[in-house]
């Protein structure tokens, strides 16, 4: 059979034309992106729980995704500040959030408020970028700052005494009673609810459990609780970048660390309960993966109890944290069953940035996360850089007194953060 050279050549040509497109499908960015913050999560905490199978949804990270250990910074860092440098890449003399307490100019001490923020977020970016946003309970957020999306400040979960809502909880603000049916409560919380981080079925008093300790838990869990329902919830609205928050690990590790050598006590194992339902929180997420979607998780430190000082007296709050936390990405793009090596938390806000195809600007101090991407993913997707973000006049203020300071200075006590 003759074969006509014209029509032979055409055909190749074709191929080689469906052959690109079918790459630059694969390769290219992806639609929408999940970050999922998990704070304190530590690897070295959950091996013993990943080996005994007991974090199937850890496991299908690591597996399926590429995951490493991400460091923190040094001295050890309180995590409002270590959240901010995460979405914003900065470090702290730049982003300007010390801590969790800050000074009015009257001298008072109170909370650190999202309107000191010295620069730009990556949902700032992205909001003016066109991407539709949405955050839900990141640390120093209140009040709500207006983006192309959504905002739930990590305020949410506040109350004052009288039940009045405070002002600009959320971006924008009618967002508040669409959201509301959502929020839990330490007092919504019930015993079934918490039944398999903490043990309600025994005699408490018998076992030397404090019930502030019971109701502790359920403040916990209820907060944690809330945003996954919120996230849930805006999940469903078109939105290209959704980032949720999740601080359990961390408030669980404070308050029941010594708990943790105590061999048979009721409480030995209530940090790994909670990881546990924190696994489940995360396979909620990783089912929302798709062949567009990219998923990012990490935490802004580790954690391995008190420290003992020289006089052998307890290092506590944030003496408790470890310098390496964790770091994992799963989706588009994602080389299966990689390693990340050498992360830092300032890593984060860059690798989003390129992961949307977004220039990353010169004056962030991280790196692109390149260790977990498809050698074609890099290739069809080269960086692109830009000077700077920080165009534009940012309004930044004083922090700012609300009816639910005390609440919030009372728990920090709690945690051994503030004396």
């Amino acid at each position: 059979m003759k074969v006509n050279p014209w029509k032979a050549a055409i055909l190749v040509c074709l191929l080689g034309v469906i052959a690109i497109l079918g790459c630059s499908s694969e390769t290219k960015p992806p639609t929408k992106i999940i970050f999922v913050g998990i704070d304190a999560a530590d690897w070295d905490v959950m091996k013993p729980l990943l080996e005994a199978g007991k974090l199937p949804n850890f496991t299908r990270l690591i597996k399926q995704g590429a995951t490493g250990r991400i460091e923190t910074f040094i001295p050890l860092r309180k995590s409002p500040v270590l959240w901010t440098s995460i979405a914003t890449s900065k470090m702290p003399d730049e982003h300007g959030i010390g801590g969790y307490i800050a000074s009015t100019p009257s001298g008072e001490a109170v909370p650190y408020t999202g309107n000191t923020r010295r620069v730009k977020a990556i949902w700032n970016i992205l909001s003016e970028k066109g991407y539709k946003v949405a955050i839900v309970g990141w640390m120093v957020t209140w009040p709500a700052e207006e983006v192309n999306g959504y905002l739930v400040s990590d305020y949410i979960q506040y109350e004052t005494d009288k039940h009045i809502k405070l002002d600009r909880q959320t971006c924008p603000d009618s967002l508040f009673k669409d959201i509301d049916r959502f929020r839990v409560t330490q007092n919504d919380a019930t015993d079934e609810d918490i039944a398999n981080i903490f043990p309600v079925d025994i005699d408490l008093e018998k076992a030397g459990i404090a019930p502030w300790q019971k109701d502790y838990v359920k403040m916990i869990w209820a907060t944690d609780e809330t945003y996954r329902r919120i996230a849930h919830y805006l999940n469903d609205k078109g939105i290209d970048f959704l980032a949720v928050y999740f601080n359990g690990i961390d408030s669980m590790g404070h308050a029941f660390w010594d708990y943790r050598d105590k061999e048979g006590h009721p409480l030995q194992h209530i940090i790994d309960y909670y990881y546990v339902w924190i696994d489940g929180v995360l396979g909620e997420f990783l089912d929302l993966v798709d062949e567009n979607t990219l998923l990012i998780t990490c935490s802004d430190h580790g954690f391995h109890g008190p420290r003992h000082a020289a006089d052998g007296s307890l290092l506590l709050g944030v003496y408790m944290h470890a310098r390496y936390g964790i770091v994992g990405l799963m989706g588009k793009g994602v080389k299966p069953g990689s390693h990340i090596v050498g992360a830092s938390i300032l890593d984060i806000t860059p690798t989003i940035l390129y992961a949307f195809g977004l220039p990353v600007a010169k004056d962030m101090k991280g790196k692109i996360l390149t260790d977990a991407f498809e050698q074609d993913f890099l290739r069809a997707n080269p960086v692109k850089f830009i000077e700077t973000y920080e165009t534009g006049e940012r309004v930044v203020g004083e922090p700012i007194k609300t009816p639910v300071d005390e609440k919030i200075k009372k728990r920090l006590k709690t945690l051994g953060y503030i004396q």
